[in-house]
C-alpha cells in the first residue's frame, strides 16, 4: 500500500494534518487502553467475548508487524487464555471465528472444528445473542452476517479439506437468499467475503454503497441510516477499504482517519453510545447492573476496531506471520 496518501492528510474541512508520527501516537494510545481494560476483563470474567480478547490480540498482532514493541510473554498469555475459552460451548461461536481472524497464521484446529460441527443442516449457523437479540440488525441480517463471518474465518485460516468444502457449499446456498443489511458491519463482512470469493461485481457494488453512506464528518454509523458516526463502524470500514487504489475510496478513508484522530479521547479510547447499537432498553436499574458497565463494553469494541483501522495506514516492518 502507498503510505503517503493515507498518512499525509490535509483536510480543510477537519483542519487535521496527520503524519506517521500522529498515527503511531494514536495507535499507541489505543493499544494501551485495550491492554489495560482487556486485563481487567480477563480478571473479572471467564468469557473472551466477541469484542475483548479477539480485538486485543488482533490489534497487538497488527501493531507488532508494524514495528510496535510487544510484551511477548503477556501476548502469549492472552492468546492461550482466549483460545481455551473460545471453544467452550457456552460461549458464542463468533468468538472462535473472531480468534481465527485475529490470528490466521496460528489457527487453532479446535476453532475450525467447532465451526464445522456447529453448522446447521440448512447450511446456516445460529447467530450469537449479541448479534441477533441485542442489536438493531434484524434476524435476516444477523443470520447472513454470521454465515459470512464464519466463512471469512475459515478463509483467513486458509483451511482446505473436503469437510470445509462441504460446509462452504451448504453455507453459500443460504447466501443466495435476499437479505438487506441493516448494520454497517454486515456490509463490511459482505465486502470481504465478495473479495474472498473473487466476486468483483459485488465488490464494486458494496464499496460504492459504503462510500455513499459515509457521513459528512467522515465517519460511518454502525446502524445504516442513523445520524451518528461511531468508531466501531468507522474502523471496520477503513479495514475493508484501505487497500483500494480508487481516488474516491482513498478520499473517503482519508476523511475517516481524520475523524478518528479528532475524536480519540485522552485515555486512548473512543466514545460510544450503547443505545445507538443495542435495541435493549437498559434504562431501568433492574435491567443492568450499570449502564456505564454496558456502555464500556461498546467503548472497548469501538476502540478495538478504530485501532485496527488506523493500523492499516502504517507500513509493515515485518511479515504478518507468527
Amino acid at each position: 500500500m502507498n503510505l503517503r496518501w493515507y498518512v499525509t492528510l490535509a483536510l480543510a474541512a477537519g483542519g487535521v494534518h496527520a503524519d506517521e508520527v500522529m498515527l503511531r501516537n494514536a495507535v499507541s494510545k489505543g493499544l494501551s487502553y485495550l491492554a489495560k481494560e482487556g486485563e481487567v476483563w480477563m480478571e473479572e470474567r471467564e468469557c473472551i467475548s466477541c469484542h475483548h480478547l479477539p480485538e486485543l490480540i488482533w490489534s497487538h498482532r497488527e501493531a507488532r508487524a508494524r514495528g510496535f514493541s510487544l510484551n511477548e510473554t503477556k501476548f502469549n498469555e492472552w492468546l492461550a487464555w482466549a483460545n481455551e475459552r473460545a471453544n467452550q460451548k457456552q460461549h458464542g461461536l463468533e468468538q472462535a471465528s473472531m480468534m481465527l481472524l485475529a490470528m490466521p497464521d496460528k489457527a487453532a484446529p479446535d476453532h475450525i472444528e467447532r465451526i464445522l460441527s456447529e453448522q446447521k443442516n440448512d447450511g446456516s449457523w445460529k447467530p450469537g445473542g449479541q448479534y441477533l437479540s441485542m442489536q438493531k440488525r434484524g434476524e435476516a441480517d444477523a443470520n447472513a452476517n454470521a454465515i459470512r463471518l464464519h466463512l471469512l474465518a475459515l478463509g483467513a485460516a486458509r483451511t482446505s479439506s473436503s469437510d470445509v468444502d462441504v460446509v462452504t457449499s451448504k453455507a453459500k446456498k443460504q447466501l443466495t437468499q435476499a437479505s438487506t443489511p441493516t448494520a454497517t458491519e454486515s456490509q463490511v463482512f459482505r465486502l470481504q467475503f465478495a473479495r474472498l470469493a473473487g466476486d468483483k461485481k459485488d465488490d464494486v457494488a458494496l464499496t460504492t454503497a459504503l462510500i455513499r453512506q459515509q457521513r459528512g464528518d467522515g465517519g460511518w454509523s454502525s446502524v445504516i441510516g442513523e445520524n451518528m458516526s461511531d468508531a466501531l463502524a468507522t474502523g471496520q470500514v477503513i479495514w475493508a477499504l484501505h487497500t483500494s487504489q480508487d481516488a474516491k475510496v482513498r478520499n473517503a478513508v482519508t476523511k475517516a482517519v481524520a475523524w478518528l484522530l479528532r475524536t480519540q479521547r485522552p485515555d486512548g479510547s473512543w466514545e460510544m453510545d450503547y443505545a445507538h447499537i443495542s435495541k435493549i432498553d437498559r434504562s431501568a436499574p433492574e435491567k443492568s447492573k450499570s449502564i456505564k458497565e454496558v456502555n464500556d463494553i461498546y467503548v472497548y469494541w469501538g476502540t478495538g476496531w478504530a485501532t485496527i483501522g488506523l493500523l492499516q495506514g502504517l507500513p509493515l516492518a515485518q511479515p504478518m506471520t507468527d
